[in-house]
């Protein structure tokens, strides 16, 4: 029914790697220019010590043109946060090996942020794991904007919300040289209760200190919004959606908004009889409650909205199928946050969630390179990545209409998530390595912690080439529109379990 995050043939091992892996991937990218990653995973977080980390960075220079060249930005679920913190040497130590101890440029800058959890791809069992650590990747200096956060003190309840904003762009041949690209939008930990911060994600910059030969910091900024843009041969994708329909599909007929008042009663083209939008919720949820002895009867609900020209999977296709050809051709998933019910005017209502990205949060022309940030009054020299639309655009179409007449719609329940194995089509020619990037919803809290007791696994387990994040508000993922070259469809994603999966070369 789903299809699993996997890569097939690049999925890693988790055994310890040698010290060497990151110091070629490092070489690689002074010599390439393309992205690196690796990401350390743990379930012995409070066991975990930052030498456990340190000795598996390569202690050499890479390159004399790594330093200027690149920003790393280094991701920690709430267990490390404390190892961001400028009173901890941590990150002057990751910084200084991961460098090497002859530096090319005097000045260095790091993005730091905290998320929920780490997606664990090496898992082979019936559940998609989540885990504590640490993730890197490291791109090119232009490629990394980012907003500045107002003074605490002037913030209001207005303010825009945190995120950290991920661009994959495949190189194309054309006049730009740059098709649509793939765009994750990822909301960060809450971590007022972790170091009084509501979310953590800051710029730092570093100065090389011949005395002491390493990296000390010169000067820390919070950040409202930061976007990462990396530059690729080829993008390929898959996708873990645990739905399941519960209606059929059918015709819109009256809305307004994000409010559903009718759809057609029969799912016959020629038919223009209606029904209240809750009627078949209203009559198959029990049924499905019942048929699957949920003892607490409550279930999520999830919309998937459809415009009519969209090209319908075959009725024999898998769900997974099913959704993944929509996704692809613009079609958009909306939880439904009420309805049912009711009496008079409101009777039979469904209200959905109008977000398909996220609202709230900082335009792309409010983002400035790292140079700016720390430095208003520096030149922008960089050729900065072009961004004609993404995922936080502040546009008010984003809360207009969620689905207009003729418009079609189906209803499906979230259940958990199988994690069972698939592989990617790879649609490049490329010998290179990929990296593989996961990001995602985690799962829900009662099921993370039944499926970690039977883990029996101690120490850091080392995965070059693999970098992600679990998010447990909610991801935005913007694709290209199959068949256009210069379209893209967003959709929130907020099912727990949920993944998108990208094979970056």
């Amino acid at each position: 029914m789903r299809a699993a995050l996997n890569f097939g043939r690049w999925q890693l091992p988790g055994s310890f790697q040698a010290p060497g892996s990151l110091g070629r991937a490092n070489r690689w990218y002074a010599t390439h220019g393309r992205p690196f990653a690796y990401t350390w995973l743990t379930k012995t977080a409070e066991e975990t010590t930052p030498d456990d980390i340190l000795s598996s960075l390569p202690s050499g220079p890479v390159s004399p043109s790594a330093a200027p060249a690149s920003v790393p930005l280094l991701l920690v679920t709430p267990s490390f946060a404390h190892w961001l913190d400028s009173s901890s040497p941590f990150l002057s130590q990751f910084l200084s090996r991961l460098y090497g101890n002859s530096p090319g440029n005097d000045t260095l800058y790091a993005v730091t942020a905290v998320v929920d959890a780490l997606p664990d791809t090496r898992s082979e069992g019936s559940h998609l794991s989540e885990s504590e650590g640490l993730s890197l990747l490291v791109v090119g200096q232009s490629g990394v904007q980012a907003k500045v956060a107002p003074p605490r003190l002037i913030r209001s309840s207005a303010s825009e919300e945190t995120n950290l904003l991920f661009s994959f762009q495949p190189e194309v041949i054309g006049p730009t040289g740059k098709g649509p690209a793939h765009e994750i939008g990822l909301r960060l930990a809450n971590t007022i209760f972790v170091n009084g911060r509501e979310t953590t994600i800051f710029g730092t910059r570093w100065i090389w200190d011949k005395a002491s030969g390493g990296y000390t910091l010169d000067s820390s900024m919070d950040f409202t919004s930061c976007m990462i843009t990396a530059t690729s041969q080829a993008v390929d994708t898959t996708l873990e959606l645990p739905l399941h329909p519960v209606t059929e599909r059918r015709r819109v007929m009256t809305s307004m908004g994000n409010i559903l008042r009718q759809l057609a009663k029969s799912t016959d083209l020629t038919s223009t009889d209606t029904m209240p939008a809750s009627s078949e919720l209203e009559r198959e949820l029990p049924r499905y409650i019942a048929e699957h002895n949920i003892i607490d009867q409550r279930v999520s609900v999830w919309a998937l909205v459809e415009k009519p020209d969209l090209e319908v999977a075959d009725a024999g296709s898998s769900t997974h199928d099913r959704l993944t050809q929509s996704l692809h051709q613009g079609g958009k998933l909306h939880r439904v946050m009420s309805g049912g019910g009711g009496w008079g005017k409101k009777q039979g209502l469904l209200s959905l969630d109008p977000e398909v990205s996220f609202s709230g949060t900082a335009n792309h022309d409010d983002l400035v390179t790292l140079s700016q940030v720390f430095d208003p009054d520096t030149t922008q020299l960089d050729t900065l990545p072009s961004i004609d639309k993404g995922i936080t655009v502040d546009d008010l179409s984003l809360l207009s209409q969620v689905a207009t007449a003729g418009d079609y719609i189906q209803f499906f329940v979230s259940v958990e998530p199988t994690g069972a194995q698939g592989n990617v089509s790879s649609n490049h020619d490329s010998q290179e390595e990929p990296i593989s990037c996961h990001f995602g919803m985690v799962a829900d809290s009662m099921e993370l912690e039944t499926h970690e007791v039977d883990e029996d696994i101690t120490g850091v387990v080392s995965l070059p080439r693999t970098f992600g994040a679990l998010s447990e508000k909610a991801i935005a993922y913007s694709q290209p529109i199959k068949g256009e070259m210069v379209s893209e469809s967003c959709t929130k994603l907020n099912i727990p379990g949920c993944r998108v999966g990208l094979e970056v070369v």
